[in-house]
C-alpha cells in the first residue's frame, strides 16, 4: 500500500480493512467497500444496504429507480486521529409525488447535509459547552457552517412535546455583541430545562411564547419566576394569558433593590448627624458593611453599631436583617 492512494493488496486484504472500517466507523445502513489513505485525511467509499429508496424529505420509498447520479456523494465524519475522514457513496435518484425528483436519503446524514449525524451532533454539543474559537478549532470547520449545523440539529432533535405539562416557568433575558442584542428564554423548573427562545426582551417577546402555547395550556401555568421587568409581568398578567399564575421576582433583584434603598437611607441619616453630631456621623459612616450582614455573621466589636444603624432604619420600614 502505498502512502497515498487506494490499497493495493490482495483482495482477501483489501475485504480485511473494509471490514474494519465497516465496524470502526458503525454507521447505520451501509457497507464500506473501499478505503483510500491520503496524506491528510482517509476516504471511505460505502454501499447502502438497502434497496428502497427513500425521499429525504418525506417518509416516501419507492424501488422504482429515477436515475443515478454522474458523481459520488460525500460526507464529513469525525476525524480519524489528526486527518479528516470523508464518507462517499454512489446515489440514485427517485422521484416523489410531494417533491420531485431528488438525490435518495442516507440513514447517517441529515437531508441536504453534507456532514455525518455523528458529526453534527458533536457541533451541537461543542456549541452548548464551549465558545466560538474552540468549536472552530477543534472541528476546523467557519462559524457560519456551525450556525447552519445547529439549526439541522435543533428541527431533528427538538422535542415537540416541550410546550406540554408546563405549571412552573422561568423567564430571563440573555445579552450577546456586547449587551446590544437581547434573547428572552423560557424554561421549565420541572425538568430543568429550557423550553423557549426568541431574541427580544419585552411584552411582545413574552407574548410569542404564550400564544405558541395556546390559552389552555397557558392557563395551567400557577407560577413564573423573572427579573423585576415590567414587561415580563405585563405579558403574563393580560388576559387569555396566565393571569392567575404566581410572579416569582428573582431574589437577586429583590435583595439589589432593599440593598440601594438602605444606602440610601444610611446616607439621609448620615447627613442629619453630620449637623448634629460630627464625631457620631464619623463613626456612623462606617456602618455600611455592618447594615449589609446578618447579626450573627458580625464581629462582637461590631453589633453595637449595628444596633444603633437598626434603630436609625427602623422608621423609615427598612428590613434590617
Amino acid at each position: 500500500m502505498g502512502h497515498e492512494g487506494r490499497l493495493t493488496e490482495q483482495p482477501a486484504e483489501v475485504t480485511a480493512v473494509a471490514t474494519a472500517f465497516s465496524r470502526l466507523l458503525r454507521l447505520d445502513g451501509v457497507w464500506a467497500r473501499g478505503v483510500t489513505f491520503r496524506e491528510h485525511a482517509v476516504v471511505v467509499t460505502v454501499t447502502l444496504r438497502r434497496r428502497l429508496l427513500h425521499c429525504p424529505e418525506c417518509c416516501f420509498s419507492t424501488s422504482a429507480r429515477h436515475d443515478a447520479r454522474p458523481v459520488e456523494s460525500s460526507w464529513r465524519h469525525l476525524d480519524l486521529g489528526t486527518r479528516r475522514l470523508e464518507i462517499r457513496a454512489r446515489l440514485r435518484r427517485l422521484a416523489c409525488p410531494s417533491h420531485g425528483v431528488r438525490t435518495e436519503g442516507v440513514p447517517f446524514a441529515r437531508a441536504g447535509s453534507r456532514f455525518t449525524r455523528d458529526f453534527e451532533d458533536l457541533v451541537g454539543s461543542l456549541a452548548t459547552t464551549a465558545d466560538e474559537t474552540t468549536t472552530r478549532r477543534l472541528v476546523r470547520i467557519d462559524w457560519d457552517t456551525v450556525g447552519r449545523i445547529i439549526v439541522r440539529v435543533m428541527d431533528d432533535k427538538l422535542d415537540p412535546d416541550r410546550l406540554e405539562d408546563l405549571f412552573e416557568i422561568g423567564v430571563d433575558e440573555v445579552s450577546w455583541r456586547r449587551r446590544h442584542k437581547y434573547i428572552t428564554l423560557v424554561s421549565n423548573h420541572q425538568k430543568n430545562q429550557v423550553v423557549w427562545g426568541k431574541e427580544g426582551r419585552d411584552t411582545a417577546t413574552l407574548d410569542a411564547f404564550i400564544d405558541e402555547l395556546g390559552p389552555e395550556r397557558a392557563g395551567h401555568i400557577a407560577a413564573v419566576s423573572m427579573d423585576m421587568s415590567a414587561g415580563y409581568a405585563k405579558s403574563v398578567c393580560k388576559d387569555g394569558h396566565s393571569p392567575g399564575a404566581l410572579i416569582c421576582y428573582d431574589p437577586y433583584h429583590v435583595v439589589a433593590l432593599a440593598t440601594k434603598a438602605l444606602d440610601v437611607v444610611r446616607r439621609q441619616h448620615w447627613q442629619e448627624m453630620r449637623r448634629a453630631d460630627e464625631l457620631g456621623a464619623r463613626q456612623f459612616k462606617g456602618a455600611r458593611w455592618c447594615l449589609l450582614k446578618n447579626p450573627e455573621n458580625l464581629d462582637q466589636d461590631r453589633r453595637l453599631p449595628y444596633g444603633d444603624c437598626a434603630v436609625l432604619a427602623a422608621p423609615s420600614g427598612v428590613p434590617t436583617a
